[in-house]
């Protein structure tokens, strides 16, 4: 984090950030390198929030098509200035994919399939019981 905070002030101070892209190009990698060492030390330990954000992943950026392309066909007629429309779109785009993963794709066992989630406990447990309970009646009458 010390070298790409120390290439972007040499690159602020010296070319007025219109350095050369060879320079640009050190700077970004050494940026890269920043996050990638911070997600190791605090991304690499089992966490709630993780194993949501993992699950949810998948969900997410399918609902965030759908959410983009409505926000644009809903904000591009409108006459308001476009860092407006933008800051409206990622704002739209963001809660409704979050919002409809977790009130209704999570909570619909059909929909979790669809996006790629297995089903929920309860329903899972329903369907072994079921499942044993018939196996067992089938057992029994086999036998007698």
């Amino acid at each position: 984090m010390v070298a790409a905070f120390g290439f972007y002030l040499f690159r602020y101070f010296s070319f007025d950030l219109n350095a050369p892209n060879y320079l640009k190009a050190v700077e970004s990698c050494f940026w890269i390198f920043t996050v990638l060492g911070f997600g190791k030390k605090h991304l690499n330990k089992p966490s709630h929030s993780l194993t949501y954000m993992s699950k949810a992943a998948y969900p997410v950026y399918i609902l965030h098509m759908f959410f983009l392309y409505l926000a644009a066909w809903l904000l591009f007629p409108l006459d308001i200035p476009v860092m407006i429309k933008f800051a409206i779109s990622i704002l739209f785009t963001g809660a409704g994919s979050i919002l409809t993963y977790e009130y209704v794709i999570r909570r619909v066992d059909l929909l979790r399939v669809f996006f790629g989630l297995r089903k929920k406990k309860e329903t899972l447990e329903k369907n072994q019981s079921a499942n044993s309970s018939t196996h067992l009646a089938k057992a029994t009458e086999g036998s007698h």
